[in-house]
């Protein structure tokens, strides 16, 4: 597991890790993006860690290694970026049953905007969020 120092890119702040091909890494993905948010309302990061939680889980689950997420921040936006080396069907929200399938849909109601971008060797899933400040 790796993970590399903020960087500024035309006034866009860019995070990332690479996780572990291992759903017990989940704990310092959640971690990594509570760190790399302070500073923001709460709620925010809250849902955030819900967003970035269950797109690293899907792709843990369902794709295969190299796994890298990606927080892009920029003005007022925030991106969320999961990368797998899968490529495939697209990530989609399923029929909710005892067990699961309301992740995506939870993504869908938590973010402005979500989707899944292919790539030669994979594919990534993103997620938008607007961000308020600490006084909206």
């Amino acid at each position: 597991m790796t993970s590399s120092d903020a960087t500024v890119r035309q006034d866009t702040l860019v995070s990332e890790f690479g996780m572990a091909d291992d759903l017990h890494g989940l704990a310092e993905v959640r971690a990594w993006t509570r760190t790399t948010l302070s500073g923001l309302p709460a709620d925010t990061i809250a849902d955030v860690v819900m967003v970035v939680d269950e797109l690293s889980s899907n792709a843990l689950r369902h794709a295969r290694a190299p796994y890298l997420v990606r927080l892009r921040r920029s003005g007022d936006s925030l991106r969320v970026e999961v990368e797998d080396g899968a490529s495939g069907t697209p990530a989609r929200p399923g029929p909710p049953t005892g067990t699961g399938g309301h992740g995506l849909a939870l993504v869908a109601l938590s973010t402005t905007a979500w989707g899944q971008t292919a790539r030669p060797d994979g594919k990534t899933v993103w997620a938008e969020f607007e961000l308020g400040t600490a006084d909206d």
